[in-house]
């Protein structure tokens, strides 16, 4: 990594030169179990065949026809996300953050004339200007105050109470991931949901990390009691390359015209590989795996009582493990020992492992875990 993006990322002093399935290799050839996964987007692993076969062929074809023009894979793509919620219209994006940026003009564009905007305490939506305003956490949001829209923040169990006949749109996730992995729970979904319809204001669920199946169901916001007219997705729809996308409910209406658009959004590379991951979670029933897997993942954890965990949580492979010691830490302390986790927070350790992840795979990540957590409280003096 260059100076400069290790200064605005943060380096990890490793170089990762190659990837299958869960795991990962560095650039002197050691291997890792991978619960990283660049961020999340690595929903199914490193060089999956199908994902690879789909990107071989598309390759060979168009990469990029620009909006402009009518797509025949571009379309199939945005009706098999749009048809995942009734009559849904899709716009195409490149990130979740680009996903969210959307989300938020649409909203606004179709609440003209009110003037307030909800977000999640500990919520995370992006770092560009509209879904930094969402972004709860000061240290992202201080230094580009004068930029960055108004929003109020409030815990999730304090919301439904909170929205107005001025509420344009709430945002939340349905389960936090940067704020410390919260699944947000069913009643208080519910209640959310009951308020925005009350109200006339929209939802809007920041599906971009638990959603896709990551969470046990394609869609993440029923499980918690959610009833969004607007998601937004990305990480793994591309398998790792760039690509994200807004579904709202078609019936809301649509953007004015030239208001929004993307020169990358939906290309013909990415779109196919997108339309091969839509394939493989139905037909390998990815689902269902994540969902079984993440339990098996807490309640292994749960089980073994780690020393210096004091708690873990989340929904399917979305999981956070609070402890005593510094998350910074601890992730450090795991890639010594081979095994790739990120901070959720100062105290909780985020797992994002993906679909290509085994329970023989996870029993070994979670033996690293243990014996890294054992080896940090010993070197404290911790017994």
């Amino acid at each position: 990594m260059s100076g400069a993006l290790s200064r605005l990322y943060g380096g990890r002093g490793l170089a990762l030169t190659g990837g299958d399935g869960a795991f990962v290799t560095d650039a002197g050839g050691r291997r890792y179990i991978d619960f990283f996964n660049g961020h999340g987007a690595a929903l199914f692993g490193h060089a999956n065949p199908e994902l690879t076969g789909a990107l071989r062929e598309a390759a060979a074809g168009l990469w990029s026809c620009g909006a402009g023009y009518e797509s025949p894979v571009r379309e199939e793509l945005a009706a098999a996300l749009g048809g995942r919620l009734g009559d849904g219209r899709v716009f195409l994006c490149n990130s979740g953050t680009e996903a969210i940026e959307a989300a938020l003009k649409l909203a606004v564009s179709l609440r003209s004339g009110r003037s307030e905007l909800i977000a999640c305490r500990r919520g995370f939506h992006g770092r560009s200007c509209g879904a930094l305003g969402l972004t709860f956490n000061p240290k992202y949001r201080a230094p580009f105050a004068s930029l960055i829209p108004a929003v109020k923040h409030y815990a999730p169990e304090d919301i439904a109470a909170k929205i107005s006949d001025d509420t344009a749109v709430v945002f939340i996730e349905p389960v936090q991931g940067e704020g410390g992995v919260y699944p947000i729970s069913e009643e208080v979904g519910r209640a959310i949901s009951d308020s925005c319809r009350e109200h006339g204001a929209l939802l809007a669920a920041d599906e971009v990390q638990c959603g896709l199946g990551r969470c046990g169901s394609f869609f993440a916001s029923p499980r918690h009691g959610l009833r969004p007219d607007i998601i937004a997705l990305a990480k793994g729809l591309a398998g790792g390359l760039p690509a994200g996308a807004m579904i709202w409910r078609g019936e809301l209406g649509d953007f004015p015209p030239h208001s929004h658009g993307s020169t990358y959004g939906g290309n013909e590379l990415t779109a196919r590989v997108s339309l091969a991951a839509l394939k493989l979670i139905e037909e390998k029933k990815l689902c269902s795996h994540a969902e079984a897997l993440g339990c098996f993942i807490r309640s292994e954890i749960e089980r073994r009582a780690i020393p210096g965990i004091h708690g873990v949580r989340g929904d399917g492979l979305l999981i956070g493990a609070e402890s005593e010691l510094p998350s910074q830490d601890i992730v450090r302390s795991l890639q010594n020992n081979g095994l790739l986790a990120l901070p959720a927070g100062p105290r909780v350790v985020r797992l994002l492992p993906s679909f290509a992840a085994t329970e023989e795979i996870a029993a070994e990540g979670i033996d690293i875990l243990e014996r890294t957590m054992k080896e940090l409280l010993a070197a404290k003096g911790v017994a």
